[in-house]
């Protein structure tokens, strides 16, 4: 499909919210990651879906060997650049599952980029595939249950509180969500289809978390913020080493 990121009204928009300190990925998701982020001096990474460079930039902090990053979208790309001359990074053009390299890595991280690729038990083997024994996966992804109703209001009100919509959670087929001004469209994956291909590509689960209660949330947000993430998780992280 095509790359939203890559209209230039809508990456606008992304930018403003992404480099908002009170974005989702600052608050909700990036201290859980770096909670539990590996020991990076002298490792071998690769950042599928490194976007404009921002978890790239927090891990050069702890003297890896060298960062390799793959993004689909030009205008991700075109940022991160700017942002890795005369640093040990490299940089892909390129949809991760068409990706060709003979180099294997210690670290794969992925920041909220799961839910775009169809096939997530192919995903699973391609990643098992670039990772060497006993290296670590660690990534986040929209929760099932936010992708789980083909309507694009995942969530609704009424008298009795905020609730989330999940019908045809077994489909697991596309689905669209207005974004930014924009129907942005991604995968739904069963928490079984997560896990099982997983388990079946050669991982260990060795951690699960269902994100949006960080204390970060707690600290940063306001009181209607707050609740809402209170009544369901927007993603969810799995670490996992390869067997």
């Amino acid at each position: 499909m095509d790359n939203i990121y890559d209209d230039s009204a809508f990456f606008e928009g992304y930018k403003n919210k992404r480099n908002s300190h009170l974005s989702y990925n600052e608050v909700v998701e990036m201290p859980e990651m770096k909670r539990l982020m590996p020991d990076l001096f002298g490792k071998q990474i690769l950042d599928v879906g490194c976007g404009m460079g921002n978890l790239i930039t927090y891990m050069l902090t702890y003297n890896p060997n060298h960062i390799t990053g793959i993004e689909q979208s030009k205008n991700m790309i075109d940022e991160s650049s700017k942002k890795f001359k005369d640093k040990p990074v490299t940089l892909y053009h390129e949809d991760f599952m068409k990706l060709n390299i003979d180099e294997t890595f210690d670290v794969i991280v992925s920041s909220l980029v799961f839910h775009y690729i169809e096939d997530f038990k192919k995903c699973c083997q391609k990643l098992n595939q670039l990772l060497k024994s006993e290296g670590t996966l660690l990534f986040t992804m929209e929760h099932p249950i936010q992708t789980a109703t083909m309507d694009p209001e995942v969530s609704k009100e009424d008298e009795n509180g905020i609730y989330l919509r999940m019908e045809h959670y077994f489909d697991e087929t596309i689905r669209s969500a207005n974004w930014i001004g924009q129907d942005v469209f991604k995968y739904h994956h069963t928490i079984e289809t997560i896990f099982n291909s997983l388990i079946n590509s050669g991982f260990v689960i060795e951690c699960i978390k269902d994100l949006g209660q960080s204390e970060e949330v707690f600290k940063y947000y306001d009181e209607e913020r707050i609740n809402k993430l209170k009544q369901f998780p927007p993603f969810i992280l799995i670490k996992a080493k390869k067997k």
